[in-house]
């Protein structure tokens, strides 16, 4: 094994390029992180901005916009406490307690369960706890059936359960991220998570090209196209969530460098992705479901009146539900289309 001061004699004395491969992987991992923080800050206002509009142009929306607000703050503030406390972690290990016998890594290891390490992993898992409820959340308003969730909730409440126990075991004194006993709790729990958060967006998206087909079939093949491009929505908002967790599982699974390249990414995305879907529905249009036997009313606002549509199978005698392409503006009126279908597709409310 070479050292690196026999082709570098500024390299720090008595470290491997292994060892600094590490402290690089760790250290630029900080910068990626401060990056996918900036695109969170920016996502976060925008939503924010769009849910106050909502709330102050729209009485009817103002008590979800409320919801949705505080929702979207508890996000942005679990994926800054884990910004914030991983910032300071890299200034503990490579300025403060640089001269730390072995290097900066060998200072984390060492004191991996501080408190304010600790901090950053709870605002890790806080941010992945609101993140996948949000997902189950749209799945039970889209499918309108309690049946349709009992097993993802189920893996959501393992998923809950791993995030204690792995805090707990990663904030015991001489524990770390990489201790084989932490290991035994860490993988199982991004595995769940990252499999319930693709489950839960397979479910979505599937609902929805099931409603375009049926939207296609009835009213024509452009009354269709518009489902699709709310599953790709879906698909943009959720799926990179998805695709960064699985690296960071697999490098983890293979204890790769790169896993830290990763893990400071993954824990700003999983935020950013709940606010797109939020920031998509409160700008642009949103799936809603009642259950009608009649044509809805034509809405009317302020300054206009956009009419409502309602289309039905043969059967609409039979009792129907409908669902509804709304959309969600700055405006005091909401236009929607209805498509009848039988069985009841939809129930409730937006999405």
């Amino acid at each position: 094994m070479s050292f690196v001061n026999d082709t570098n004699p500024f390299a720090p004395p008595g470290e491997t390029a292994d060892d600094l491969w590490l402290e690089k992987s760790q250290l630029v991992g900080a910068v990626l992180g401060g990056v996918a923080y900036g695109v969170h800050v920016a996502s976060f206002v925008l939503c924010a901005d769009a849910m106050w509009t909502s709330a102050r142009t729209n009485r009817a929306m103002r008590t979800r916009s409320s919801i949705f607000m505080m929702f979207i703050f508890l996000l942005f503030l679990s994926g800054t406490l884990n910004f914030a406390c991983n910032t300071r972690i890299v200034q503990l290990q490579f300025i403060d307690n640089r001269d730390f016998p072995g290097g900066p890594m060998a200072w984390l290891f060492a004191f991996y369960s501080i408190g304010v390490n600790t901090a950053g992993n709870a605002g890790y898992i806080i941010g992945n706890f609101l993140a996948d409820a949000l997902l189950l959340w749209r799945v039970y308003v889209v499918w309108n059936s309690i049946y349709i969730v009992i097993f993802p909730f189920l893996v959501f409440l393992g998923s809950t359960a791993m995030s204690f126990l792995t805090l707990y075991q990663a904030s015991r004194p001489d524990a770390s991220l990489w201790t084989h006993l932490t290991v035994q709790f860490t993988l199982p729990y991004f595995s769940i998570s990252i499999a319930l958060n693709v489950l839960l967006m397979l479910l979505l998206v599937g609902r929805l090209y099931y409603m375009s087909w049926n939207a296609s079939r009835t009213l024509g093949r452009q009354h269709g196209s518009t489902y699709i491009s709310i599953a790709t929505m879906l698909v943009e908002s959720a799926a990179p969530y998805a695709i960064t967790g699985i690296i960071f599982i697999i490098t983890y699974a293979r204890n790769s460098y790169v896993q830290n390249l990763v893990l400071p990414v993954l824990g700003q995305i999983m935020c950013i992705s709940p606010e797109v879907i939020i920031l998509r529905v409160a700008t642009g249009r949103a799936v809603t479901s009642r259950p009608s036997a009649t044509a809805p009313s034509g809405h009317t606002g302020s300054s206009t009146a956009m009419p409502s549509m309602q289309f039905r199978s043969p059967k609409a005698s039979q009792g129907t539900e409908t669902f509804a392409l709304s959309s969600m503006g700055a405006t005091d009126h909401t236009g929607s289309m209805t498509l009848g279908s039988k069985g009841g597709l939809f129930k409730g409310e937006e999405v």
